[in-house]
């Protein structure tokens, strides 16, 4: 084949190559399933977001609320747990991220090669143009031998036209597709450094979540501590109660055996039901055994809050059996004659002695207890055939409205 039929024959292969690629080259396109995975990632951690707001929320509800600790904890940890989640969903974007990151830097490359590859042919023809001048085409046309040589040379020279002028099309386009590819590629690096530090500032919340958690465990500790050793220390007083009322008890059966002669109680039961209360308030506490913790605290009798100061009645007349002071209050204990007792218990500036008689109503002291939750607490002893035993006081004294 001769030089210049080869030559023809290249510049059409050239032109053929460049027409294919003139609707435009193909874009980098982002892949589904990585576009899937961000999308369905970004919908989870919305929700995860959702939810834990909801938590927060919560958390002020229950602060201050009575018995508020332990589902305070529980709503932390379940705050901890979101964090957590909020977490690896981030993992999963920045996974899905980088990935998409790496592709699209791959893509840029190529585009770029690409690009640099259709400049130095660019450059090739603008030169050859630069050197055979603005009137070549015109020679070319002139210089011919006959009029198929003409129309031969026309379709060559038109091809040349065709391929400079793709290829300037192409150049300009590979410019523009790069161009797009850089941008998209700023801003996903972009949103990835959005999301680490979303991530840092979320690892900073999970961080105090903990150490909110570690000091709630160590106050409920404490408190698990001071709660064990209270009712230890109610255990021990309630059965020191049993045993100074056993005491009392008989050492009233052997006054009666030297005297030969039976005390009567002032309470029978018909008294049951209508006893005057010692002190309105509200009941803190029920008759019967009451587990705190690890510990079951012997409850006989009932606790009746009311105001530090109020003053406090018997409940029927009787004797001054006892007056003891203890760490949370003096007790009084009223002797009602044949087994009966009522015991007065967390009170202050108690007015009555021992041995002293007293009658229904008589005032013989004032609400102590706890600064905080002023209370007393209030007991019934019936005779039992070992000794008296504690009943629930709710049922000798008047039904309230």
């Amino acid at each position: 084949m001769a030089p210049g039929s080869r030559a023809r024959a290249a510049i059409l292969g050239g032109v053929a190559i460049l027409a294919s690629g003139a609707a435009g080259p193909a874009s980098a396109q982002e892949p589904t399933d990585i576009r899937r995975q961000l999308d369905e990632s970004q919908s989870r951690l919305e929700l995860i977001r959702g939810e834990r707001e909801r938590l927060r929320r919560e958390l002020e509800g229950i602060a201050g609320r009575v018995s508020g600790d332990s589902a305070e904890l529980v709503n932390v940890e379940r705050q901890i747990d979101a964090s957590a989640s909020l977490l690896a969903e981030f993992d999963v974007q920045l996974g899905a991220l980088t990935e998409q990151v790496t592709a699209m830097t791959r893509d840029v490359l190529l585009t770029r090669d690409e690009l640099t590859a259709r400049r130095v042919v660019l450059h090739e023809r603008l030169r050859d143009i630069y050197k055979r001048g603005p009137l070549q085409t015109v020679q070319v046309l002139l210089t011919s031998r006959s009029f198929s040589d003409l129309l031969n040379r026309y379709k060559y020279l038109h091809a040349i036209a065709l391929f400079d002028r793709l290829l300037v099309e192409e150049v300009e386009g590979l410019e523009r597709r790069l161009a797009g590819q850089r941008e998209a590629l700023g801003r996903e690096t972009e949103r990835i450094a959005r999301v680490r530090a979303e991530k840092l500032v979320e690892h900073d919340e999970l961080e105090r979540l903990e150490r909110q958690r570690q000091e709630r465990l160590r106050v409920f500790s404490d408190q698990r501590t001071e709660a064990r050793s209270e009712l230890a220390r109610l255990a021990s007083e309630e059965a020191q109660l049993r045993a100074l009322i056993g005491g009392l008890e008989q050492r009233r059966r052997a006054a009666e055996r030297e005297a030969g002669a039976a005390t009567v109680s002032s309470l029978t039961t018909s008294d049951l039901g209508r006893l005057a209360w010692p002190v309105e308030g509200r009941i803190l506490w029920r008759f019967g055994p009451q587990r705190e913790g690890g510990t079951t605290i012997p409850r006989e009798g009932i606790g009746i809050g009311a105001e530090l100061g109020t003053a406090v009645s018997a409940v029927d007349r009787g004797i001054v059996a006892s007056v003891v002071a203890r760490a949370s209050g003096q007790t009084v204990i009223v002797d009602h004659g044949g087994g009966f007792y009522s015991s007065y218990q967390k009170l202050r500036d108690v007015i009555v002695n021992e041995r002293q008689r007293i009658e229904a109503g008589q005032v013989i002291g004032q609400v102590g207890g706890d600064a905080m939750n002023p209370h007393i607490e209030f007991q019934i002893y019936e005779p039992g055939a070992t000794g008296p035993r504690a009943v629930d006081p709710v049922r000798w004294l008047r039904e309230r409205p």
